[in-house]
């Protein structure tokens, strides 16, 4: 179990890839409520952190074919399986995917309209880094949305209202205005989506 737990995180060859596979299937509702919360325009660049499988960017880029989308992931097997969902998208140029720890990304050549992150967020290593280098990254104005369907031991609906409390604060913190918190009823716990304005 330890094990499984531990890809989660940073899934890692074929044990890696099958928790990719898990972790599409059961997200595919979060995301695509993700995705609408967002208000993506057309011709917007947006940044997926902890991309996994690539559906959420595969999803963006098809709706939004003028869109530009970048995703950053901790796991060289979750790059491996997001490329060859996104495959045309990144030959044309319009979909980039980086391997690293969200706490150190950093990206000079490019400002988002909009940033989000499903299922993600508890697993970052430095939270308040993290949330220092999106700020910077998104334009003014621009948006950042923050998913969290609590799992396994976590997983009850007062846990996903304690991270709407937790990540509302840290966004507050970091400089993040309009805040809203907003909640589905999913399988299987009650899903909690935080979203900031720079």
């Amino acid at each position: 179990m330890f094990s499984i737990q531990k890809h989660f995180k940073r899934p890692k060859g074929f044990l890696g890839w099958f928790v990719g596979k898990v972790m599409e299937f059961d997200n595919r509702k979060i995301n695509n409520w993700s995705i609408k919360q967002l208000a993506i325009q057309n011709g917007e660049r947006i940044l997926e952190v902890g991309y996994g499988p690539g559906y959420c960017i595969r999803r963006i880029s098809k709706l939004y074919p003028g869109s530009f989308v970048d995703g950053v992931d901790i796991s060289d097997t979750m790059k491996e399986t997001a490329q060859s969902k996104n495959e045309e998208a990144i030959e044309k140029g319009r979909v980039r995917l980086f391997v690293q720890d969200i706490s150190q990304f950093e990206l000079n050549d490019v400002q988002y309209d909009r940033i989000l992150s499903v299922n993600n967020y508890p697993l970052w290593n430095d939270q308040k880094q993290a949330l220092i280098h999106l700020y910077k990254m998104l334009k003014t104005d621009g948006t950042l949305l923050i998913t969290v369907q609590p799992r396994g031991d976590e997983e009850r609906d007062s846990k996903a209202r304690g991270y709407g409390a937790e990540i509302s604060q840290a966004l507050q913190k970091t400089g993040f205005k309009n805040i809203t918190v907003s909640y589905k009823d999913a399988n299987p716990s009650l899903t909690v989506s935080v979203k900031g304005v720079k």
